[in-house]
């Protein structure tokens, strides 16, 4: 048996067996399909065509004789699918930086060395460490007589500034050393090229985690990890590093003119959150996910590409960024830097809060004695991936909605200035995140739904355009946010009750983990000087919607400012400035984490941030 699947601009033939599921089949082969149950069948997510049948769910197709009769084919034939589009996402790799001395960990050399000689017999390792200062590790011996005679004795290589060690030789021509930054999203990739020399960035960019395959958020994919993926959780995670890897070096080239090649990455630096890391490493993470959360390491790590099977030369240097809990990852200790919480042998610059807003809700506090911090399980609605319209932050996904005269109003990703809403590029195809969020506070501005989350139930009471938006389906109350005709699905994007309630129970969460930490620090949301939203997320978030809603307080008006990828900027830094590295595990090692699970004081804070906050209508 056989599947013929086209996915883009290319076609794969791939064997199958009797009983397989097609979308365990995708998994294994690197065709990556978006599946945030983690194959459960609850999303309704993960949808190909097969040709003779339709739309069909992977996780739900097995792949038998059955099936082809009703493709209306023989088993001797292939079956035609049809995968879905590539998704971009919209993702800002940009952010706050803070100064930097640059001194990177790799550098490029030449040297002309004297010749050897009758009186002049020193071997090839000691003659290029006395005139060089640089030893040549073992595994280069086999290389050295040759790239010394090769080159006239005027080797080029690239060599550790920490150990003096060389650690490749390379073309004299050799455009790097070039260094990555790489930001591990549960969602997201975001990757930054550099040329170590200058500081300067080449170019940097951004793809969805192929491991959205095995779920959405990281308990789904510690649990395939222990069902026996942990092995593919690693490698579509390699092997996408390996793809945007090739993709920057393209750009790079295109931007200056120069031929990169991968042999000049000679340095990665990797931040993401704590299971994030462990899948990375191969690492299992199954204790994570259950009380009392240990992880199997926080630690940062310098490693090779051949010991995270990257698909780099073997010895480019990898560090890891250290983790500080079970669920406060690499990502924040990057977040810190990057913001400038903290910083060693400097002291506190101000009372300030860094908030990471995700599946789960990362809260950093900094005040003048310590840094605390606290992890919030506040679900994916915040990346509308449990939302029954919910998309990621793509083109067709409605990202802000509002009140305009006596309707609603809203934008979608991708749309073009002063379009109108039924040009193609502003038929809406879901609600992303800050969509979600900007329909709810306008939804309580309004009147549909009051400060308990309920929608109306009497429509007569707002004005008709307003009233005609809600109805019901299967019983069900529901929103409607565009309908069919503006729908690049050909279906209504609705909001239901249920979609409602999973949006509060989520800020409910980041509120409560805010009041928290505020209580620890015995500090007022007054004293708080500046607040950092960090993330994707947070770089589309409209301030007064998560005002309007109760996300935060409302004395953050005015402090509150999106801080960009904090993570990738974060690795970033570490990787031009090789000292932020080495201090990265004292800052982590700095912060005091609250186990919310363990304080009851957590729950009386939750139940009361449910509610919204009251709206003069």
């Amino acid at each position: 048996m056989e599947l013929f699947i086209f996915e883009s601009d290319k076609n794969y033939r791939i064997a199958v067996n009797d009983g397989d599921n097609l979308l365990q089949v995708l998994r294994k082969n690197g065709l990556i399909i978006t599946a945030p149950c983690g194959g459960k069948g609850t999303c309704l997510k993960c949808t190909v065509q097969i040709e003779g049948i339709g739309t069909v769910l992977s996780c739900r197709t097995i792949l038998n004789e059955a099936l082809w009769l009703q493709a209306g084919r023989s088993v001797t034939q292939p079956l035609k699918i049809q995968m879905p589009e590539r998704i971009k996402p919209q993702v800002s790799t940009s952010g706050m930086l803070p100064s930097l001395i640059l001194s990177p960990l790799v550098a490029k050399e030449q040297i002309s060395l004297p010749l050897p000689a009758l009186d002049d017999q020193r071997p090839d390792d000691r003659r290029l460490a006395d005139e060089s200062g640089r030893s040549v590790p073992y595994r280069l011996l086999h290389q050295l007589p040759q790239q010394l005679r090769e080159t006239s004795f005027a080797p080029a290589y690239f060599y550790r500034t920490d150990t003096r060690d060389i650690q490749r030789f390379v073309r004299s021509d050799s455009s790097g050393p070039l260094g990555m930054a790489i930001d591990i999203g549960t969602t997201t990739l975001a990757v930054y090229l550099c040329e170590l020399k200058q500081g300067q960035l080449l170019a940097s960019d951004a793809m969805l985690n192929p491991q959205r395959a095995f779920g959405s958020d990281v308990i789904s994919r510690i649990e395939e990890a222990a069902a026996g993926h942990q092995d593919d959780l690693q490698q579509v995670l390699v092997n996408a590093i390996g793809e945007m890897a090739d993709r920057l070096l393209d750009q790079a080239g295109r931007k200056t003119g120069l031929d990169y090649h991968r042999e000049d990455i000679a340095h990665v630096v990797l931040a993401g959150n704590t299971v994030m890391m462990h899948l990375l490493g191969n690492i299992p993470a199954d204790a994570i996910a259950r009380t009392p959360f240990i992880p199997a390491s926080v630690s940062a790590r310098t490693l090779t590409a051949a010991d995270l099977k990257l698909p780099l030369v073997s010895d480019t240097v990898c560090q890891l960024l250290p983790s500080i809990a079970g669920y406060v990852g690499a990502d924040i200790t990057a977040g810190i830097m990057a913001t400038g919480l903290r910083r060693i042998g400097e002291p506190p610059r101000k009372k300030a809060l860094l908030l990471d807003i995700g599946t789960n809700g990362e809260i950093v506090l900094a005040d003048a004695k310590r840094l605390i911090a606290c992890s919030t399980a506040a679900g994916p609605a915040f990346e509308a991936a449990n939302i029954s319209c919910g998309l990621g932050g793509i083109h067709g996904a409605i990202d802000r909605v509002w009140i305009d005269g006596e309707d609603l109003a809203y934008t979608v990703i991708g749309q073009k200035k002063d379009a109108l809403p039924q040009d193609p590029g502003s038929l809406a195809a879901g609600i992303c995140g800050s969509g979600l969020v900007a329909a709810i506070a306008a939804f309580l501005k309004s009147g549909i739904i009051d400060e308990t989350g309920r929608i109306t139930d009497e429509p007569e009471a707002l004005p008709p355009l307003l009233a005609d938006r809600i109805d019901e389906k299967n019983g069900l109350s529901r929103i409607i946010l565009a309908d069919a005709k503006h729908s690049a699905t050909g279906s209504a994007i609705y909001l239901t009750q249920k979609d409602i309630r999973e949006l509060q129970n989520a800020k409910a969460a980041i509120a409560a983990g805010i009041l928290l930490l505020m209580e620890k620090a015995d500090l007022t949301a007054d004293a708080v000087e500046s607040v950092y939203i960090a993330g994707g997320f947070g770089n589309f978030l409209a301030v007064d919607d998560a005002l309007a809603i109760g996300l935060l307080p409302p004395a953050f008006r005015g402090k509150t400012q999106s801080a960009g990828n904090t993570a990738g900027m974060g690795a970033l830094a570490c990787l031009l400035e090789q000292e932020l590295f080495q201090s990265a595990a004292e800052i982590a090692g700095q912060v005091t984490y609250y186990e919310l699970s363990a304080e009851k004081r957590f729950t009386d804070l939750y139940i009361e941030a449910m509610l919204f906050p009251e709206t003069d209508i």
